[in-house]
């Protein structure tokens, strides 16, 4: 504790109150950062008894206390709210358990279920370093982390107070002093005049994406096509360009205006005119195919579903200006399938993909790319993709035990949907919902094939185990793994595969192709499995240990046609 107390304290901002009214204080604004801190709070005192961390601060006072047997939260919540936090915090369940069941509540707004995906990723922002010193973390968290309450005697003054620290015209953002110091170098009215009404049109239709775009906009840009350095990773190394731009890029923007190729009011109007709105079309291109599955564009979607928030910025890197809409959306559409395979790579190589591990790599590949005409892009793609494509057949190795749980959801889901795509199915199931996590019974879990417990009784006579250590790591392996929705998953528990057959024949292809039926009743399927002899594809009336070798031979190829090379 006294090693944290020399730590800089972090200020989280302000929050304003009223007088207290019946044991509670009316909150007027600050709610994200109350729920933020108190979903911090909640996944630590989570943590700390997962893992038992016997020197760390007991949290439980800090979220509530047991009032009649039931929590009465420090932050009063929605009834909906309030059982998601019930069920996620409820230690005699695994996370994950617990996690499922708090997706279950019923009648979730949008706010709970991005209450959910924080809850779901939380853990993923925390690094090596930090879960080894959770115990300092947490006194960090409890001690050094500060809110300021401004508290006034009325909710009227409290609200008075709010519109005057709101008020634009006193407290000027990034993106209006950005504004000024372009506007402020162009001297001719007309110019300005114009150039003001471009940027204000341009904005608007940033902010159209999310109330922040307009500034992950200016960020993404100036370190996709301009920054050059980043802080080292030894203690006291100097803030670089990519650091810089993150905390103030106005400030950045000003400092390095002739890196930017501005020399004269003609080079602002340019920028502002042209470069800016061009730079935002593509911008909103990106962000809108991030959102929703666009044909030709579809790894800018399983990027952003894996939660790469470096992906506009390497993909602004390599548009410029002057590219007609057809080079533009060539290059992202390439540089978007590359992404994709370096994080599916990493994952086959049990590396974490979360943005501390990520970020170094994301700017090294915006600066390698910067700029490069369609042609030398495809040159540099191939040439990368030659050394990670032998990488791809360690997808045997992955197992449910020691893979990420949303790498190898993610991981089936692409080769469920390749198979769908390869079989021409009408009824498909489309990577979207495979991967969808808020969709309550309908939510796909992975699904073992096998039972838990080696139970030879269960298995075919020529089983193949040599015992039960040899049958727990092969009923772990990605071919003995399967996709089900949750409500299907959890009514065949843990059933001998056999009679799981029946079951398996009315879901997904992932279990269908393992049923005599959907070979027989789909034309495209017979005809794809006589065109590729090879593929692996067969029905399965029992499972054994050979039967995991071969399924997962076939996950394996049909992994090297996803991530084929361009």
């Amino acid at each position: 504790m006294d090693w944290v107390a020399d730590y800089a304290p972090y200020f989280l901002g302000s929050i304003i109150t009223s007088a207290e009214q019946g044991g509670k204080k009316p909150l007027i604004d600050g709610q994200q950062r109350l729920t933020s801190t108190f979903l911090l709070l909640a996944y630590l005192e989570r943590y700390r008894k997962d893992h038992r961390v016997g020197n760390a601060l007991d949290l439980s006072t800090y979220l509530g206390s047991v009032s009649y047997g039931a929590m009465d939260y420090a932050i009063e919540f929605s009834n909906s709210r309030k059982a998601i936090f019930d069920r996620y915090l409820d230690t005699t369940k695994t996370v994950a358990e617990a996690m499922d069941d708090a997706e279950d509540v019923v009648n979730l707004d949008d706010g709970d279920r991005r209450l959910l995906e924080a809850l779901r990723t939380t853990d993923s922002l925390l690094n090596a370093t930090v879960k080894a010193a959770i115990a300092y973390f947490i006194d960090y968290v409890v001690e050094r982390v500060l809110l300021i309450d401004i508290s006034v005697n009325s909710e009227s003054e409290a609200h008075r107070v709010f519109v005057t620290m709101n008020d634009r015209g006193l407290r000027l953002g990034p993106i209006d002093l950005l504004k000024g110091q372009i506007l402020s170098k162009i001297p001719n009215a007309v110019d300005s005049q114009s150039c003001l009404a471009i940027w204000v049109q341009t904005i608007n239709k940033l902010r159209e994406l999310g109330a922040e775009e307009d500034s992950l906009f200016f960020r993404n840009l100036f370190r996709a096509k301009w920054a050059t350095t980043m802080r080292g990773k030894a203690k006291g190394d100097p803030a670089g360009d990519f650091d810089l731009i993150g905390e103030a890029y106005h400030r950045w923007f000003d400092d390095n205006i002739s890196n930017l190729s501005i020399k004269n009011a003609d080079g602002y109007v340019q920028f502002v005119r042209v470069d800016i709105p061009r730079y935002a079309e593509i911008y909103a291109f990106i962000k809108d195919a991030e959102a929703n599955l666009k044909t030709g564009f579809e790894c800018l979607y399983y990027n952003s579903v894996r939660k790469f928030s470096f992906q506009p910025m390497i993909l602004l890197a390599v548009v410029k200006v002057e590219d007609t809409v057809t080079d533009w959306q060539k290059k992202i559409s390439l540089a978007s399938r590359f992404i994709d395979l370096m994080l599916t790579i990493r994952t086959i190589e049990g590396k974490e993909n979360n943005y501390d591990n990520l970020k170094d790599i994301a700017f090294t590949l915006a600066k390698e790319i910067r700029n490069k005409t369609s042609a030398e892009l495809l040159s540099h793609v191939r040439a990368e993709w030659l050394k990670s494509a032998p990488i791809i057949p360690e997808l045997s190795k992955l197992t449910y035990k020691k893979a990420d749980k949303s790498d190898l959801l993610f991981v089936l889901a692409r080769i469920a949907d390749n198979l769908e795509e390869a079989f021409t199915l009408t009824n498909r199931v489309g990577f979207p919902t495979y991967w969808q996590r808020d969709r309550r019974h309908k939510t796909f879990d992975i699904e073992h094939l096998l039972k838990e417990a080696f139970d030879p009784q269960a298995l075919p006579t020529n089983h193949g185990f040599v015992d039960a250590k040899d049958y727990a790591e092969h009923r772990n392996l990605i071919g003995a793994l399967a996709l089900l929705p949750r409500s299907r998953n959890r009514s065949l528990k843990d059933q001998p595969y056999r009679e799981k057959l029946v079951a398996y024949a009315t879901e997904n292809v992932l279990t269908q192709t393992l049923c005599d039926a959907f070979y027989q009743s789909n034309p495209n399927v017979a005809r794809y499995v006589q065109n590729n002899p090879n593929s692996g594809l067969s029905a399965v009336t029992d499972f054994g240990k050979s039967n995991i070798m071969e399924r997962t031979a076939m996950y394996v190829a049909i992994a090297k046609r996803a991530w084929a090379a361009p």
